[in-house]
């Protein structure tokens, strides 16, 4: 008997007989197995399923689909080749069982995030343009040739993932003395790629290889400044772009700088990951006059880019200006010391739109951390800090627990790794509990806490009454 594939597995589950039930007494009389979904598996198939299975095997030459009934059209996405050519099946199945099929066929278990609007056929075909493009030539100008593929899928492309780029290889055919002693550090161009898919929303590439084995050279890890210009110029062409994602990269500023040509124009873009490159305090300063003037970006990752004081200080004058928009600032792992941690915390005292901040394992020394609590007593803004894996001691702790008694915005601090006391660390949690509950003074939050533990107590108290009474009325 089949089931079709809109019945939840789950319902399969709940009919199938239980163990305990297959031991009893009458069971092995019993001649009737409501509950047995293969009593028909040695039958001889109906009709209309050997017609289907025709069907399903002449599909490339004669796709019947929609002039089959219900019934026997759901049986057909199910058995239904997957193989099949792209430019056949993506205009004419929309059923998810099929794409969900060929998608777990070829792919396996999704890997990345899903965006809300997701469906397997999206999800398949961002995937088959993510191959296409991984595996593209340099040296033979693949990306040229996808204008076809490239065009039939567009319109289900909003994320494009990009974890790897093949690096330039000589062609089979060149002679020893052909090929030159530096290889081109170019890769595919993404221009005509864009051309087309033009309704991505979010795009992420990382300029590197992967599973190279014994072949590893650093050549496979470079990227030209023209690579980054031509990217910067491609991205004209997506109107909806609103995440961009460049990261584990050998990006450095000068590369940075021909980027943020590109990008200066862009007014749709939300949030811009650099992290883990080498841009360094020049690419600080050019991805700044971008803060400048852009009207939408509300997220910038910088984390691990060797941005020292120059960098944060550019930064900091950015986040200044009437026209940034930024919300969340990510520079952690980097080695900005006090000098670059006072470019950003003169920015955040004077007044700025920043929510989310973030200082992890930045090199704190001197006064860093006496400067960070002053900071909270005359920001107005923030509502998550990390300064994890700092060194603060008791003095910086004091100096914390100082800015949190004023503060009434911040409600969430990491402070891991700070080696402050412990008496410091209890009085910071509980003005940060005072902020996210909206209370007046941190005695409300002790008076909540033992007016729990009192009812708690009454609780268990009237448990254990209960409890003993009962004991006596069996004794």
């Amino acid at each position: 008997m089949r089931i079709p594939y809109k019945i939840n597995k789950n319902t399969h589950l709940t009919y199938e007989a239980s163990p305990e039930s297959l031991i009893l007494v009458g069971e092995p009389e019993r001649q009737i197995l409501s509950e047995n979904f293969q009593w028909d598996k040695n039958h001889c198939p109906s009709l209309a399923t050997l017609c289907v299975e025709v069907i399903k095997s002449k599909f490339t030459d004669n796709s019947l689909l929609d002039e089959l009934p219900c019934q026997d059209r759901d049986y057909l996405l199910e058995i239904l080749d997957l193989a099949l050519p792209l430019q056949l099946v993506v205009p004419l199945i929309e059923d998810e069982i099929y794409w969900q099929r060929r998608y777990q066929d070829k792919f396996g278990t999704i890997i990345y995030r899903k965006r809300e609007t997701w469906t397997w056929k999206s999800l398949f075909i961002e995937r088959h343009v993510q191959e296409m493009i991984e595996q593209a030539q340099p040296e033979h100008n693949d990306e040229d040739e996808m204008d076809e593929i490239l065009t039939l899928c567009s319109f289900y492309v909003r994320t494009l993932i990009v974890s790897q780029l093949q690096a330039w290889k000589p062609p089979l055919h060149w002679d020893e003395e052909d090929i030159p002693e530096f290889h081109p550090t170019d890769h595919i161009s993404f221009e005509p790629i864009f051309k087309k898919l033009v309704h991505i929303e979010e795009f992420d590439v990382i300029y590197g290889m992967n599973s190279v084995g014994d072949k590893f050279t650093w050549h496979m890890f470079k990227l030209s400044v023209g690579d980054c210009q031509r990217l910067g110029k491609s991205l004209h062409h997506l109107k909806s772009l609103r995440i961009l994602r460049i990261h584990r990269s050998r990006l450095e500023d000068q590369h940075v700088r021909v980027l943020m040509h590109g990008l200066i124009k862009n007014e749709t873009l939300e949030e811009l990951d650099l992290s883990h490159c080498i841009i360094g305090n020049q690419g600080a300063l050019c991805i700044a006059k971008v803060l400048c003037v852009h009207p939408k970006l509300r997220s910038l990752n910088l984390c691990d880019n060797k941005i020292g004081q120059l960098g944060c200080e550019g930064l900091g004058f950015a986040l200044l200006e009437p026209e940034c928009s930024l919300e969340k600032l990510n520079l952690k792992l980097n080695p900005l010391g006090e000098g670059g941690a006072m470019g950003i915390m003169r920015a955040l005292v004077r007044g700025t739109k920043l929510e989310e901040f973030s200082m992890a394992a930045c090199q704190f020394d001197d006064d860093a951390p006496i400067r960070t609590g002053q900071m909270l007593l005359l920001n107005k803004s923030l509502k998550k800090l990390d300064v994890s894996n700092n060194w603060f001691d008791e003095e910086g702790g004091n100096a914390l627990v100082e800015g949190m008694a004023v503060n009434r915005t911040l409600e969430w601090l990491d402070i891991r790794e700070t080696d402050i006391t412990s008496n410091q660390y209890h009085k910071i949690k509980e003005y940060l509990k005072r902020n996210r509950l909206g209370l007046e003074e941190v005695n409300e939050v002790q008076e909540e806490v033992s007016m729990g533990q009192v009812e708690q107590a009454s609780y268990s108290t009237v448990s254990t009454q209960k409890t003993a009474e009962t004991g006596s009325v069996m004794e």
